[in-house]
Order: structure tokens, then C-alpha cells, then sequence
């Protein structure tokens, strides 16, 4: 499997249970293609498998190893794509946890503090109005 199957592969597992999930990753991923199709010319079809691994990792170069990595590792503000955590995205979050808090709370694996940070601060409002 190509890095870019494996991609499109983590966005239609992710689409099964959670669609807005799966459309907001979507979203970012096509935001950071036209990036470097305005920057640097490259197209949708034309982002390599893989780059320089050195290149990847200092975040100079497009990938769909990038891609796949960043959705593997729950990375919803998509930082390892250069991301930045906004307040659209934060109303959004807030919006899906409330939505899919089954699969959206605490104990969402992720290494990425400042999610982590944001669901306990949500259901720690949710417990306050509770009470």
C-alpha cells in the first residue's frame, strides 16, 4: 500500500464512525495541498509518496507520508502539517465533542497537549453546569 492509499485509507476508517471527523481532516489536508501548490506549484497528484525522511521532519517538504502520520496520530489541529491551533477549530472540537463524546473525550489517545487540554477543560464545564 502507497503512503497515499494508506491516507485515503485512515480517512475512510475515520468516516465510518465520525463523518465531520473525517471531513474536517479533509479539510486541512486540502488546505495544506493548495498551499504548496500556490508556493511551490505542486498538485494534488503530483505530492510524492515520500520525501527526504530529514526534510519531512524539519516540515520543508509535502508528503503523503506527512499526511498519513498525521492522522495517525490524532493530530486534529494538524500541526505536523504546520498548523496552527485556531478558534474556528476550537468551536469545532467543541462542537464534535459534544456531538460524539463516545469517541471525542479524555481518554482520546493522543500525545497533543493542547487537545488534551481542551476536551478536560470541556467536560469540566459540562460538570459545572451539571452541578
Amino acid at each position: 500500500m502507497t503512503w497515499k492509499e494508506y491516507s485515503i485509507f485512515l480517512l475512510e476508517s475515520i468516516g465510518i464512525y465520525n463523518s465531520d471527523l473525517m471531513l474536517h481532516y479533509y479539510r486541512k489536508i486540502k488546505k495544506f495541498a493548495y498551499w504548496y501548490k500556490k508556493r511551490d506549484g505542486i498538485d494534488m497528484c503530483d505530492i510524492p509518496d515520500q520525501a527526504d525522511t530529514k526534510l519531512e521532519n524539519q516540515k520543508k517538504v509535502i508528503s503523503w507520508r506527512r499526511i498519513a502520520r498525521s492522522i495517525e496520530k490524532n493530530d486534529f489541529y494538524m500541526k505536523r502539517l504546520c498548523f496552527a491551533q485556531t478558534k474556528t477549530d476550537d468551536e469545532e472540537l467543541r462542537r464534535l465533542i459534544h456531538k460524539w463524546d463516545n469517541l471525542l473525550n479524555e481518554d482520546t489517545i493522543s500525545d497533543d497537549k493542547d487537545l488534551i487540554n481542551f476536551i478536560k477543560d470541556e467536560v469540566e464545564k459540562d460538570d459545572n453546569k451539571i452541578n
